[in-house]
């Protein structure tokens, strides 16, 4: 019996012929975790032709799940059934409106393999112990911190993860008669660099322009904390794909091309820069072994989040009951 068992459903009318492409993926996928040490787990494909219907159905978390996204819409998800992942559930946009169409089989590779991805790091996280636990009470900054630098580096790991595979399903010729691996940065190109360009002005001046809304009593406090510290997950894990495709393509750092803009220089920079330097010195994807040493320097880096949203005036800690202080300088 297979230590990462598999099952594959169809919903809401998903195009059909896939489920042979998916089970030759997890063949290939499965043989990735084994040599990684990934605990066992069992694992449900979901190809589904409305992927909102499907990811609610399945997550008890996201009934009020919207697939529109910072820099995109969502085309696949990975649900902890059971918050180790020992149970999980890939959610994969497999809508047949345009079935008479040739089906891109990169794009479909890459949906697949970045899911599953998440999969696997979610369940070396729970097998190195390293996942925060879970409360009931309001999270302090430095706890979304360590969880926003943690989930931006996992796009970054598992873009690159889809980017390995690629190569190794296809090539593009080059000049002399020659040929290279096709890469992610081949079947996205420029999209997730022109939406962070464009989504710069949200950062800075956007994040403190919020904080000063605050001050002029022209939103809540709540509103003003919400939104920054949702805004500050939004743009990151935006930042991990976009640079993720420039590592796939050979280039330089994303962010080494925005360096004038006040939103990479206060805020950003500072931000990513750490994390991406822990990604540049450790494996795409880390073994079991080594997991725990690699996700608790990740999550180190939030301190820098925390200290970026001070340097904006804003900072929060728990009362003695438990209750979330929020201080604007």
């Amino acid at each position: 019996m297979s230590a990462y068992a598999l099952t594959v459903l169809e919903e809401h009318g998903a195009r059909s012929g896939l489920v042979e492409f998916i089970e030759a993926v997890h063949a290939g996928m499965s043989k990735v975790a084994d040599e990684c040490g990934v605990p066992e787990m069992e694992l449900t494909v979901v190809l589904s032709g409305d992927i909102t219907a499907s990811i609610r159905a399945h997550s008890e978390i996201e009934r009020n799940f919207s697939p529109e996204r910072s820099g995109g819409v969502v085309k696949g998800k990975t649900i902890d059934v059971v918050r180790d992942f020992s149970e999980t559930v890939i959610v994969l946009d497999a809508g047949a409106e345009n079935a008479e169409e040739d089906l891109d089989e990169a794009e479909l590779l890459h949906m697949v393999v970045h899911e599953y991805g998440h999969a696997l790091i979610g369940r070396l996280r729970a097998g190195a112990g390293t996942r925060p636990p879970k409360t009931s009470r309001a999270k302090t900054p430095e706890e979304v911190a360590a969880i926003w630098a943690y989930e931006a580096a996992d796009e970054f790991r598992c873009d690159l993860i889809s980017n390995t595979l690629l190569g190794m399903f296809a090539t593009v010729p080059e000049g002399s008669g020659g040929s290279r691996p096709f890469t992610l940065a081949d079947l996205v190109g420029e999209g997730y660099r022109e939406a962070f360009a464009g989504l710069l002005d949200q950062a800075h001046p956007g994040w403190p322009d919020r904080v000063f809304a605050y001050q002029t009593h022209q939103i809540s406090l709540d509103e003003m904390y919400e939104g920054l510290l949702l805004g500050t997950g939004g743009i990151l894990k935006l930042v991990a794909h976009a640079d993720a495709v420039e590592e796939a393509g050979g280039n330089a750092p994303l962010l080494t091309g925005f360096a004038d803009h006040l939103a990479v220089r206060k805020i950003l920079g500072p931000v990513w820069g750490p994390i991406r330097k822990v990604l540049d010195s450790t494996p795409i994807l880390p073994s079991l072994d080594e997991f725990a040493a690699v996700d608790q320097a990740i999550q180190g880096c939030g301190k820098h989040m925390v200290a970026m949203w001070q340097s904006l005036g804003v900072s929060a800690s728990l009362t003695q009951n438990d209750e979330l202080h929020v201080t604007v300088r």
